[in-house]
């Protein structure tokens, strides 16, 4: 790896850059640091995934009830819940698939760790 001094930075043409190799504590030094973002990213990723599942699921249970409490009220009617609690259903298997993938992201990152 290299790294630039403060040469280039001056911005005359005239001046050159010079150009040195990290030493081997600088360079796994900027790999842990690498390492530490890349984990943050993927655990905030996974956070979100989950966040959003969350909300999800709260929707599909909000719009089962609403459908169900609309066909056993009105007595006029009869029951069309089915379509919204299917769809509710799908709504809590893609949930599960999202909070699935994050729980293997997070144990990914565990596994690489030993």
């Amino acid at each position: 790896m290299r790294a630039t001094t403060s040469g280039a930075d001056s911005g005359d043409p005239d001046d050159q850059s010079e150009l040195r190799h990290l030493t081997k504590d600088e360079s796994d030094d900027l790999d842990r640091v690498r390492r530490r973002e890349k984990t943050q990213k993927i655990l905030e990723d996974a956070s979100d995934r989950d966040d959003e599942a969350t909300a999800r699921d709260a929707v599909a249970d909000e719009r089962a009830r609403v459908a169900d409490l609309d066909a056993f009220t009105d007595l006029n009617s009869t029951y069309e819940g089915q379509g919204e609690r299917r769809a509710a259903a799908h709504d809590r298997a893609d949930s599960k698939a999202d909070r699935e993938s994050s729980a293997e992201d997070r144990i990914h990152l565990s596994e690489d760790e030993y």
